[in-house]
């Protein structure tokens, strides 16, 4: 009897027919579990070029320019007129000369210009850009989410005039600002006391900011899902790492993700978190929305609290993906596609009964920490963390010669053991190894 992950591969391998499947992403290890599909036949990514098999086209951005950037800050839609986009940009039309369909990490001005270039040929599996944006927009996606009954952090919208209204807040203790856009934690800041209010307020064209009250006993939740014409399907859920200071600079910077800590949480933990993502789920779809999302989540007191949607794949993504090979199951990327692709939506289990299969897995991110670009040596990096853990298997490390700007991801880390208590530290030994591989990247 055919697997889920199987049924599933079939049905998407039918809909393409002749068509070639490319992935256009950041990291080309994201598309690892599209290997399963006969038509995958290319991966165009920012950073990371595919290698894990043979492909028609396995390009990577960073292998045209040298330099591998800061992915949270970065984005080639304000690069159009690049040189390098422009080289980048006719490769993909070349692929995209025959039959074919494309799915990507995040929708983009430049992807999109590209589908209806090719749009005789062309079978976009995704949002257009300009869809999408609405989504990326937290204050409304929150205010949206806040109606449907589900509890939030409760932002305040405060105006650049206002500030005031932000330091009555700061009465009560420490607060949270934030402006309305953004991805891995850019921007957002903890603010103390009324001497660096002004310092820290995320000043932007909206003139606002968000404001709330600085949670401290919370452990942070990552869940990925998707969104079909008539159902929601929720994938492995991870304990979220953030701002750990041997991985990022960044005060709510992204980390990685402990999913070994989050199959261990209470089941009516995760069958709250199960529910409110497929609420959230059908609020999407309700507003025109198709595909991958990811929500972040936070448990404060027993209560499980809404935090912000990713309306796009995560930097989760590849190892939930992995968890759900490993167990013969479909995971977000194949339903992302067959969503696309108008397949029904498939009935599964509850969230926790799917959690008892799954090995246990944890990843964590390395950035460059320093304040220049740096080269990094693969082999001292990796000997670093080996240290601790001799099964350490890393992944999207930078390629010899090219320089890794500061804050961009450096290598990312598997264990198959958990590597946090609470989202916000690393278990023993492993902050030193972190970071010990940190200062061995110039050893080339």
């Amino acid at each position: 009897m055919k697997s889920e992950r199987d049924q599933m591969v079939q049905a998407i391998s039918s809909r393409l027919g002749k068509r070639s499947l490319y992935w256009f992403g950041i990291r080309g290890d994201d598309a690892r579990s599209l290997m399963d599909i006969n038509q995958f036949e290319g991966s165009f990514s920012i950073i990371n070029r595919y290698s894990h098999a043979p492909l028609s086209y396995s390009v990577a951005y960073e292998d045209i320019t040298g330099i591998r950037v800061d992915l949270d800050s970065w984005d080639i839609d304000l690069h159009l007129f690049d040189e390098s986009t422009k080289e980048f940009r006719h490769l993909l039309l070349a692929a995209m000369g025959s039959a074919n369909a494309i799915v990507t990490y995040r929708p983009s001005q430049f992807l999109s210009a590209l589908t209806f270039a090719r749009e005789d040929r062309c079978l976009y599996l995704g949002l257009y850009a300009g869809h999408q944006h609405v989504f990326e927009h937290k204050p409304w996606v929150e205010t949206a989410v806040k109606n449907l009954g589900i509890p939030t952090l409760n932002w305040k919208y405060i105006a650049d005039e206002d500030q005031i209204d932000a330091e009555e807040l700061l009465k009560d203790g420490p607060i949270v600002v934030r402006p309305s856009r953004g991805s891995g934690g850019t921007g957002m800041a903890k603010v103390d006391g009324m001497d660096s209010l002004d310092v820290l307020w995320p000043h932007g064209d909206e003139f606002f900011a968000s404001v709330s009250r600085f949670l401290d006993d919370c452990l942070p939740i990552n869940v990925g899902a998707v969104v079909w014409d008539d159902g929601v399907t929720v994938h492995h859920p991870s304990i979220q790492l953030i701002g750990i200071a041997q991985s990022t600079r960044r005060q709510f910077g992204y980390c990685g993700n402990d999913f070994r800590l989050s199959a261990m949480l209470e089941p009516h933990i995760i069958d709250e978190v199960e529910r409110k993502a497929v609420q959230i789920g059908n609020w999407l779809r309700s507003q025109g929305y198709r595909g991958a999302f990811g929500l972040d989540m936070m448990i404060s007191q027993g209560t499980v609290l809404f935090t912000e949607i990713n309306p796009r794949f995560q930097g989760s993504t590849r190892l939930s993906s992995r968890l759900d090979s490993l167990c013969e199951q479909s995971c977000i990327l194949l339903d992302h596609i067959a969503a696309m692709l108008h397949v029904d939506a498939p009935i599964r289990p509850p969230l926790r009964e799917t959690l008892i299969q799954a090995p246990p897995a944890a990843q964590l991110v390395l950035h460059n920490l320093a304040d220049v670009p740096v080269k990094v040596s693969a082999r001292l990096v990796l000997a670093a963390m080996e240290g601790v853990d001799p099964l350490t298997h890393m992944e999207i490390c930078a390629g010899p010669g090219t320089e890794v700007a500061p804050n961009a991801v450096t290598a990312v880390f598997s264990f198959d053991h958990a590597i946090t208590t609470t989202g916000y530290d690393l278990t023993p030994g492993l902050a030193d190894a972190m970071a010990q591989a940190f200062l061995t990247m110039n050893g080339v």
